[in-house]
Parts: structure tokens; C-alpha cells; sequence
């Protein structure tokens, strides 16, 4: 059954797909940095320079932050029945 939010007016779980989305998204950030962390160990590429590594790690943090912030919304967890 989906959640409805009672600030969700439309009453199409708009927010519900909002919240889709942004997990979508934290999905994507997270594919993409991690495939730029793990390329040169592990699949024959060159290692990022420093900087370039560090950005990605704290890509790949940020991609999970949102991943996770959106998953746990989307399904309702801690929301009130």
C-alpha cells in the first residue's frame, strides 16, 4: 500500500514520487563516483590524482547520504500511520 503524506493534497503519492526520484538520483551519483574510485585498481585504468579522488570519495558519500534519505522517505520509515 503507498504512503500518503497528509501535506500530499493531489493525493497521487506525489511525494512519493519525488522522493523516487531523489533516490534515483543518490543511485546515480553513487554508480558514477564509485566507478571513478574503483577504475584504476581494479579495472586496468590509472589512478585519479589526489584532488580528483578525494572529490569522488565525497561524491560517493554524498550519493549515499541521498540514496539513503530518499529510499528511507519513499518507503515511509518513522512516518506515522
Amino acid at each position: 500500500m503507498p504512503r500518503r503524506s497528509k501535506t500530499d493534497r493531489a493525493g497521487f503519492g506525489v511525494l512519493t514520487y519525488f522522493y523516487s526520484i531523489v533516490s534515483l538520483l543518490g543511485l546515480i551519483v553513487t554508480l558514477g563516483t564509485g566507478f571513478l574510485l574503483v577504475r584504476g585498481p581494479f579495472l586496468g585504468g590509472t589512478l585519479l590524482k589526489p584532488v580528483p579522488l578525494m572529490l569522488a570519495l565525497a561524491g560517493f558519500v554524498v550519493g549515499i547520504v541521498v540514496l539513503t534519505w530518499g529510499a528511507t522517505r519513499t518507503v515511509g520509515v518513522g512516518s506515522r500511520v
